[in-house]
C-alpha cells in the first residue's frame, strides 16, 4: 500500500470519467453503446480555428509564451466580454487557463485558506466539491428548488464567517436550469455588499433555448473590476465544441490574477500557444459554428425530453440551456448509479448517476449525439425501465429480451 496524503484519499474519482471508460470498453468489444453521459458536443469547429492553427504552424515556431496567455487571445476576451457582458476588462484583469476547469482549480487554490467554506448549489458540477477539498476548503451544500434554482433565503443561511466563495453555474451542468435575472441580481449585490466572492462559471452561457435568459453578473455592479468581488470563468470547450483544446479564461480582479499566474508558472507554465491561436480564430469568426450547434441541441433536447415524458413516472424540468437533462427517475428506481449501470450494461445507453452531482434519483442525460441515436437512446430507456414497455428490443442488429423486473 502506498503512503498517499490524507487529501488526495480524500479525493473522489470522476464518475463522469470513469462511466465514459466504461462505455468505450463495452464498445470496443462490439457493443452498440449511445453516449449520454459525456458533457462535448459533437459539432466541427470553426473553419477560422483551422485557419488561424496552421498559420501559426507554417512559423515554425512553437515555444514557451507568456504564463498568463498570448496578448492578440487576452485581447479577443477582452472583445467578447464587452460584447457579452457589457463591459471590457483591462488586460491585466485576464488570465488564459488550461480549460475552465484549471480555472477554478487555480482560483481556488489562490482563494482560500484552510477551513474556509465555499457554498454549492445542488446538485453541483461533480469536480466543483473535489476541487474545494483540493484547495484546503470546505464545500457546503445549498439544495435547490424544484426547478433547480437557489433561494436567496437559503443561501444566507448557509453564510458562516468562514464563507469565502460562492460558485455559480448557470446555465448549469447538471440541470439545463437558467436562473432568473433577480436571483443574478441578490447573489451578486449580496457578495458585493459582504466580501464574498462569486465565482461565475458561464462556460455554457451563450448555449440557451428561449424563452429562457441568461444575463451576465457584470449588469448588476458598477465596483471597477479591481473592486469587485465577481469573477467570471469560461472558455471556448462547449459553446464552440473546442473541449480537446483546453482553453478557458479567467476575469479578476488583478491581484487575483496574479496570484493565479504564480501558481500556473508552477503547474502548467501556460496553455499551449498552438491552441490559443486555435481559441483566437474561434472568437474572432466563430459566431456562425455556435448558432449551429444551439439549433441541433435543440433539436436533440426536444425530441429526448419529448419522448422521456411519455414514460409514466418520469419527472422532468425541460432545461433552459446547456446539452443536459436531468430527469427525476424515483419511480423506477431511488438508486442512481444502479439503475445507471442497468441502462449502460443492458441497453448500451451511458448515463450519468444523480448521485454523482449530490442528488440522488435522477440521471444526467446529455443529448449531444446525433438525432438518430437520440431517438434510439429513448427507445432503450423505455424498454429498460417501463413496465408497459415491449419485453423485446433490437440493438445492434440482435434482439434483446428484458429478462429482469421493471417497477
Amino acid at each position: 500500500m502506498q503512503n498517499l496524503s490524507k487529501n488526495i484519499s480524500s479525493i473522489q474519482n470522476s464518475p463522469t470519467l470513469s462511466l465514459n471508460e466504461k462505455a468505450r470498453q463495452l464498445r470496443e468489444n462490439g457493443a452498440d453503446v449511445i453516449n449520454l453521459g459525456i458533457g462535448e458536443p459533437l459539432n466541427n469547429f470553426p473553419d477560422s480555428v483551422l485557419k488561424s492553427v496552421l498559420e501559426k504552424l507554417e512559423t515554425r515556431k512553437i515555444k514557451y509564451g507568456p504564463t498568463g496567455g498570448i496578448k492578440t487571445l487576452k485581447s479577443a476576451i477582452q472583445d467578447y466580454t464587452k460584447k457579452h457582458y457589457g463591459r471590457a476588462p483591462d488586460l491585466n484583469n485576464i488570465t488564459v487557463n488550461v480549460g475552465a476547469k484549471q480555472a477554478i482549480f487555480n482560483l481556488l487554490y489562490v482563494l482560500l485558506n484552510p477551513g474556509e467554506e465555499v457554498i454549492l448549489f445542488t446538485p453541483y458540477w461533480v469536480s466543483y466539491p473535489e476541487m474545494v477539498k483540493l484547495a484546503h476548503g470546505k464545500p457546503v451544500y445549498v439544495q435547490t428548488n424544484e426547478k433547480f434554482i437557489p433561494e436567496m433565503d437559503k443561501v444566507i443561511a448557509a453564510i458562516t464567517t468562514n464563507t469565502k466563495a460562492i460558485i455559480l453555474n448557470t446555465p448549469n451542468n447538471p440541470t439545463g436550469a437558467v436562473y432568473p435575472p433577480e436571483l443574478i441580481a441578490a447573489l451578486v449585490d449580496y457578495c458585493e455588499t459582504k466580501q464574498i466572492y462569486l465565482i461565475m462559471d458561464d462556460i455554457y452561457h451563450q448555449l440557451i433555448f428561449d424563452p429562457a435568459q441568461w444575463v451576465p453578473g457584470y449588469v448588476f455592479t458598477s465596483k471597477p473590476f479591481n473592486k469587485s468581488h465577481l469573477i467570471i470563468v469560461n472558455g471556448i470547450s462547449k459553446t464552440y465544441g473546442m473541449t480537446g483544446f483546453r482553453i478557458g479564461w479567467t476575469i479578476a480582479a488583478e491581484a487575483i490574477i496574479k496570484a493565479m499566474e504564480k501558481i500556473q508558472s508552477h503547474s502548467t507554465s501556460g496553455a499551449s500557444v498552438l491552441l490559443q491561436e486555435a481559441a483566437l480564430g474561434a472568437l474572432k469568426d466563430g459566431e456562425q459554428t455556435i448558432q449551429e450547434l444551439k439549433i441541433f441541441i435543440q433539436t436533440n433536447k426536444d425530441l429526448l425530453t419529448g419522448e422521456l415524458l411519455k414514460i409514466k413516472g418520469i419527472k422532468l424540468v425541460d432545461p433552459g440551456g446547456t446539452f443536459y437533462c436531468f430527469p427525476d427517475i424515483r419511480k423506477f428506481n431511488s438508486d442512481s448509479q444502479q439503475l445507471a449501470t442497468l441502462l449502460l450494461e443492458k441497453a448500451f445507453v451511458a448515463t450519468v448517476p444523480g448521485i454523482a452531482f449530490g442528488q440522488e434519483g435522477f440521471l444526467r442525460l446529455s443529448y449531444t449525439c446525433s438525432t438518430e441515436q437520440i431517438i434510439q437512446s429513448a427507445a432503450r430507456i423505455r424498454w429498460a425501465i417501463d413496465p408497459d414497455a415491449p419485453k423485446e428490443i433490437i440493438i445492434g442488429g440482435e434482439t434483446c429480451l428484458c429478462d429482469w423486473e421493471r417497477n
